[in-house]
């Protein structure tokens, strides 16, 4: 008898799951002689991309204690390192993410990269014999530029009286003058990284992202044109153009490693598809299963899933989305080839769907199995 090809490829659920743990509850809930299961969780850079590459790569995991971002604690952050230890992993959410900083916290007018920049450098000395670090980006709380890692390295913000300014996004909007990093990161940087936006304009990473690290209405406003002024500076007094760089993942981090080094830059759509080989997979299977913890427009900006749902309806597959909120709800109303399952649907809010996510998934379970064996 022919099993029923299902590839289950969940990303994570944002603080609450990462992909591998949310891949390990679907096949838990598909078993059945009549499936075929495989399973391949993935990341677009953000949470669970370290993860994710642990498990292809087979990586040693070890664990690093830095300084907070957000206070003067200390925390500790996994990186992977290959057998031959000449590549480190790394990715930005655990080092400056939002799963780090607790809700209170949370201000991206406030909050700089400077933690990551000093362990750059950290990594570069304890593992001399790396040749490059591959960092995943995405899922950060900060929408600093870069500026606060490129402070280990030199960087300096002046106002227009000459008072050096503390390099936070919310005196952006104050900076006369700029004086680069003085020396450069010693080591390559394969960047792995979500989204392609720019760093400002209605489409910026001031205005689609800030909200959700924290900023009200004033502050996104303050970040934008903080952003615009700092790109103005950059490119009229030291000859650097940004204007049109798709840098605004990650609140624009890939600016800042762009004056300390020469990033190698992988999207999203290119990891999935070459790394992890995930158009193949979609066209052998015959129904395929992914999710995230909240699926919006910002989804279908090269994040993850959202690359699932192109290749599936590039090839005509049935494809079922899980997650824990759809915005809007009837995102997919008008599709017969992507059934969504929005886990707030069983429980009534976002809370106790992210609390009961398990039983949930379980409960998408139960219907997609009698979905696929009505049609197979």
């Amino acid at each position: 008898m022919h099993k029923i090809r299902v590839l289950v490829a969940p990303n994570s659920f944002k603080e609450c799951a990462d992909a591998i743990e949310i891949a390990g509850a679907l096949e838990k809930n598909l078993t059945g002689p009549e499936f075929q299961i495989k399973s391949i969780p993935i990341s677009d850079g953000g949470d669970g991309f370290l993860k994710i590459c642990e498990n292809k790569y087979q990586l040693k995991t070890i664990i690093e204690k830095i300084p907070s971002f957000y206070d003067e604690n200390f925390f500790e952050v996994p990186i992977g390192i290959s057998h031959d230890r000449k590549q480190i992993y790394l990715e930005s959410a655990e080092v400056i993410g939002m799963k780090k900083i607790p809700i209170e916290k949370r201000n991206p007018s406030k909050l700089n990269s400077n933690n990551l920049g000093f362990f750059l450098i950290q990594l570069g000395k304890k593992y001399p014999e790396a040749l490059k670090i591959v960092l995943g980006l995405g899922g950060t709380a900060t929408s600093d530029l870069g500026f606060g890692l490129c402070v280990p390295f030199g960087l300096k913000i002046f106002n227009k009286k000459g008072s050096e300014l503390p390099v936070q996004p919310k005196y952006f909007v104050e900076v006369e003058s700029i004086t680069l990093p003085e020396r450069k990161l010693s080591i390559v940087i394969d960047v792995v990284t979500d989204v392609k936006v720019p760093l400002h304009g209605s489409k910026g990473t001031s205005k689609t992202f800030a909200k959700q690290k924290g900023a009200n209405a004033n502050e996104i406003e303050v970040l934008e044109i903080g952003v615009i002024n700092i790109i103005s500076i950059l490119k009229n007094k030291h000859g650097i153009d940004f204007s049109k760089r798709l840098f605004g993942a990650g609140g624009g981090l890939l600016l800042g490693l762009s004056l300390i080094t020469d990033p190698h830059v992988c999207f999203a759509e290119e990891f999935l598809l070459s790394e992890l080989q995930l158009e193949k997979e979609v066209m052998n299977a015959d129904f395929i299963i992914t999710g995230e913890g909240a699926f919006d427009r910002q989804s279908l900006m090269n994040k993850g899933t959202g690359i699932l749902v192109r290749l599936a309806q590039k090839h005509k597959k049935c494809l079922f989305l899980i997650c824990g909120r759809l915005s809007p709800p009837d995102y997919f109303k008008n599709s017969e080839m992507i059934k969504s399952f929005p886990l707030e649907k069983y429980f009534g809010s976002k809370h106790n769907s992210v609390t009961n996510y398990r039983i949930g998934i379980e409960k998408a379970c139960c219907e997609i199995k009698a979905y696929i064996l009505s049609h197979s």
